[in-house]
């Protein structure tokens, strides 16, 4: 990882005078040419923090260190402090920087260790750098296959293959699942009880939640579509990997018996998808229904899933050096060819998602919003959204953007987007179905019309309770290799998270705007 490049001065608290600090934060935003827009908003948040640290009791004589941190592309400011932990809810009076702080919370981190609080102002984003660390892997281990395919014979790249980097790879997917399971659960649980407190509260949001769920099962009829389209003009191309000749025999019995699992605890012990299915309705219905212990349950899930979520991110910052193994072992096993045929369906994929794309432009259309101008303000809000990295973080930014570029109403987006954000993953539901009928094409897997429905319903499951951060789709895919029973393509979910996980949130993010836009068309509409 490359070291972070900072920039460190300290200042001494005097009461709520900050005008020292604020002229140096001011400085080192000007020493990195961050447009005027940008400059605006950091010092309006940068201002709303220091205010609050006051009315939160910060000492005087304390020192505050403020450092200009750059990482990987990422530009932030840190606000560092020792003392108790900082939290926003103790003396909170909803006040205006309190509003501010909402309002911008997609730009705030909070840490503490050790007794230091470290207040990060983001200021730029460059999750794009993680692509480039995984090209840049690629390419090494094409380099590294060079001239190791003149040294060894085809027996010992077999033995390199399977003694030393399928092991490898198969630590990090065990790695992966083991945080990723109960991540997914809790993240369903979330997804699940937010919705329900918003639809409780607004009526409207019922109607919301239906629609969003004709628009997945949309993108997974799509997914069908493209599959076929890509199936016909590959069908010269061998499988991925033409001796696995497996199937998926799970008859209706089968699915019935292990939909409720003998124990609570064995579909994290085994990474069961269909009992675990089981397990998160059972407790997402008995957390809703739980009365006056409700929000002390709710905090105790939210606790869970930041906790794993942490984790999450520590797994997924290796995710270069797998990709690396990955590459190796497709070369080690079969040569440049099958690599080939990878990205021959990357390219397929990418060119199947313009389906979707064309679906978003006649629903605009039919609703009377203007296609290509609402295409030409999207472009920017994308390109934050990627930087971002989360639909659900970039809900606020998204808000803000709608509201002030499209001229949307804001009361409709604070009130849709956030529930959007967390249940309308097109982007999810498209790219798993159509890379997993991929495997079952490559693999020659026999896939029953019982099982496919199942593994339908697998992917609404996963994608509706999507992580929605970096590494859900290597999640997804290595719980529906699982249930396909196809450990050969561990490598390929690997490559998806490397080079579609932002391609999966740019596309739920534009399902997310087309289906606000729409909305606000329909307001107006009525209005007139």
């Amino acid at each position: 990882m490359l070291k972070a490049k900072t920039s460190t001065r300290t200042f001494r608290v005097r009461g709520d005078d900050f005008g020292d600090a604020r002229a140096y934060v001011e400085t080192l935003l000007a020493n990195k040419s961050v447009n005027e827009e940008t400059s605006k908003e950091t010092l309006l948040v940068f201002d709303a923090l220091m205010k609050r640290l006051v009315c939160w009791g910060l000492d005087e004589n304390t020192d505050l260190e403020i450092e200009a941190v750059e990482r990987l592309g990422d530009f932030r400011i840190r606000v560092g402090f020792d003392g108790e932990m900082f939290t926003r809810e103790a003396g909170s009076t909803e006040s205006a920087e309190d509003q501010i702080l909402d309002a911008y919370d997609d730009k705030i981190s909070y840490n503490y260790h050790l007794g230091y609080n470290a207040i990060s102002i983001w200021v730029s984003r460059g999750h794009s750098m993680s692509i480039l660390a995984c090209a840049v892997a690629a390419l090494c281990a094409i380099a590294v296959y060079i001239p190791l395919s003149s040294l060894l014979d085809a027996r010992e790249q077999r033995d390199l293959f399977v003694n030393y980097v399928f092991p490898l790879e198969t630590l990090y997917a065990n790695a992966m699942l083991m945080i990723g399971a109960p991540m997914t659960f809790f993240s369903l649980l979330k997804n699940l009880t937010d919705t329900y407190v918003v639809s409780q509260r607004n009526s409207g949001i019922r109607m919301l939640q239906v629609r969003t769920l004709a628009t997945s099962v949309l993108a997974i009829l799509l997914a069908f579509v493209a599959f076929f389209a890509e199936s016909i003009a590959l069908s010269s191309l061998a499988g991925l990997s033409s001796s696995f000749g497996g199937s998926v025999d799970r008859t209706f019995a089968d699915v019935v018996t292990s939909f409720m699992p003998p124990s609570i605890f064995e579909p994290f012990e085994a990474i069961s998808p269909i009992p675990l299915m089981g397990v998160a309705l059972l407790f997402t219905y008995a957390l809703c229904s739980s009365g006056k212990y409700f929000n002390t349950l709710r905090h105790v899930m939210m606790a869970c899933y930041t906790l794993f979520s942490r984790m999450l991110y520590i797994v997924i910052a290796v995710l270069p050096v797998f990709c690396f193994l990955a590459v190796m072992d497709v070369l080690l096993d079969s040569g440049y060819e099958n690599l080939l045929e990878v990205v021959a369906y990357f390219v397929t994929c990418g060119l199947g998602t313009l389906l979707l794309f064309a679906t978003y432009a006649i629903r605009l259309r039919l609703h009377g919003v203007r296609v290509v101008p609402f295409v030409r303000k999207l472009v920017p809000l994308v390109r934050e959204n990627v930087r971002i990295g989360t639909a659900i973080d970039a809900a606020p930014y998204n808000i803000r953007y709608c509201s002030n570029v499209f001229g949307m109403d804001r009361a409709m987006l604070k009130r849709n987007l956030p529930v959007l954000a967390e249940i309308n993953l097109d982007g999810n539901c498209f790219l798993l179905v159509f890379f997993t009928l991929s495997f079952v094409y490559a693999t020659g897997t026999e896939l029953s019309w019982l099982n496919l429905a199942g593994l339908v319903l697998l992917v609404l499951f996963l994608s509706f309770g999507a992580p929605n951060q970096p590494g859900s789709i290597l999640i997804g895919m290595l719980i529906i290799t699982m249930y396909l029973n196809v450990p050969e393509v561990v490598c390929v979910a690997i490559y998806l998270e490397a080079f579609f996980g932002i391609v999966q949130n740019a596309i739920n993010v534009i399902g997310d705007i087309a289906m606000a836009a729409i909305d606000d068309s329909k307001e107006r509409q009525l209005a007139c």
